[in-house]
């Protein structure tokens, strides 16, 4: 597939959609790309700015969604809050549930009726560049391909209103069906979308890979501590992490296990944005718990007067904990060689969603050949029993998270020493490989 017009639509950023990355990347070097996409005004702007740079060779429209412009900013804040108001005796009208879905799904359209028309394929990426494929697909009579990264109508959203549900599903049922072909994050996500629009004739499961020279095998090293390692854009409630802190501390309070102040034997990594509410109410009492511990296990005589609460976080920071920022995605993936275990402590008790996806985190650990630490979600349960020697399943409890950790750490060395052998099985996951169902839909689509 060759000399074709390519328009890729979202309503996030590079930095923050990946999927949308390594499909640009696959298709750039023969064909002349135009990607619309969003200034967010977060963390991920520095890194978007960075990864656009870049690719110099690709054509970027990038929207403002941020309050810089404000009266531009007010305008569409107000037209979205009336369209949700009036939604519920308008909902037949489809532009105005795009609208109440997200503004930045009009905006993609205003823009995209003022780009090139001469589009030979329409990719759409996240629920709010569907409409505006669709719409363009249709007045353009060019076909158009929708990633389906999550199962939006599952997605708990704060403050996302009654509105929501309804809205996403309708998008989906109106708009779907029209789509040339529709590729899926996860089996289940394929599963559940197709049974809510009624099936589609086009349909493949993509998953969320990364090409294998992103990766590097794991690093040698002399120290014997186990090594976990978690990522995601941000470091915050609701991902598992109040259960792995929960998880610890029965691990130090254990008196099977060493005494913090001997010899630390495990040491956790959390890489993405940090919460400051997330970092006051869970890290900082769980570091002082941990200091509390260590202080316990002292004799009276040997404690200093002068040791304060900081002092002895910082003391635990260093022997369990490390927090750092994101990461550009080839350099987060190069990092993970440095580590032993991969935590992938999804909660399907968070959404529906969260229980049907397989996150982009699952998927690096495996090719970065990482031990797999996954909770018992549906989808990383079907996931883990296609290749039992990718790791281990858990529930989503700090008591049956904690019985995990204690019995790998018994087998840390067995662990550290098995890495090269999962990296090499990592390979099978590679996007050159998963990339090939893709570049076959896409063919196919072009040459009819």
């Amino acid at each position: 597939m060759t000399g074709k017009q390519l328009l890729f639509l979202t309503t996030a950023n590079l930095a923050s959609n990946p999927r949308l990355v390594k499909e640009i990347d696959l298709f750039s070097k023969a064909n002349k790309i135009t990607v619309l996409l969003f200034k967010l005004g977060n963390w991920s702007d520095a890194i978007n700015e960075e990864m656009m740079s870049n690719r110099t060779h690709i054509q970027f429209i990038q929207l403002d969604v941020t309050r810089s412009k404000y009266l531009k900013w007010l305008f569409w804040a107000v037209l979205e809050k009336k369209a949700r108001m009036f939604w519920p005796i308008l909902k037949q009208s489809i532009w105005l549930t795009a609208l109440a879905q997200t503004r930045r799904s009009i905006m993609l359209l205003t823009k995209g009726n003022h780009i090139c028309r001469n589009t030979d394929l329409i990719i759409a990426h996240n629920p709010g560049a569907l409409y505006p494929a669709y719409a363009l697909s249709k007045k353009w009579k060019t076909p158009f391909i929708y990633d389906i990264e999550d199962y939006d109508p599952g997605i708990d959203v704060p403050n996302g209103g009654s509105h929501y549900i309804p809205v996403c599903e309708r998008m989906l049922k109106n708009c779907l069906p029209q789509s040339k072909a529709l590729t899926s994050a996860s089996p289940l996500i394929e599963e559940y979308t197709l049974a809510l629009i009624g099936g589609h004739p086009n349909h493949s499961v993509i998953l969320n890979s990364f090409p294998s020279d992103e990766f590097i095998p794991p690093l040698n090293r002399e120290d014997k501590i186990l090594k976990l390692v978690w990522f995601s854009q941000t470091i915050s409630f609701g991902r598992g992490l109040e259960q792995l802190f929960a998880a610890l501390l029965k691990i130090y309070q254990s008196e099977e296990i060493m005494p913090v102040k001997e010899k630390p034997e495990i040491h956790v990594t959390l890489i993405g944005n940090l919460d400051p509410s997330f970092e006051q109410e869970i890290i900082v009492p769980f570091l002082k718990s941990l200091n509390d511990i260590e202080k316990s296990d002292k004799p009276k005589e040997t404690e200093k007067a002068s040791d304060s609460p900081l002092q002895s976080i910082a003391i635990g920071v260093s022997k369990i904990l490390t927090i750092l920022p994101p990461m550009a995605q080839s350099q987060l993936h190069a990092e993970l060689a440095n580590y032993d275990i991969g935590m992938a402590l999804e909660l399907d008790n968070t959404d529906l969603n969260r229980g049907l996806c397989l996150t982009n985190k699952i998927i690096a650990y495996a090719q970065a050949g990482l031990y797999l630490l996954a909770t018992d979600t549906p989808a990383q349960k079907q996931f883990m029993e296609e290749d039992s020697d990718r790791g281990i399943i858990c529930g989503q409890r700090p008591v049956e998270i904690a019985k995990i950790l204690d019995n790998l750490l018994s087998q840390k060395e067995e662990l550290i020493n098995t890495r090269s052998n999962r990296f090499k099985q990592g390979r099978e996951l590679s996007w050159e490989k998963e990339s090939e169902k893709l570049k076959q839909i896409w063919q196919t689509i072009l040459s009819t």
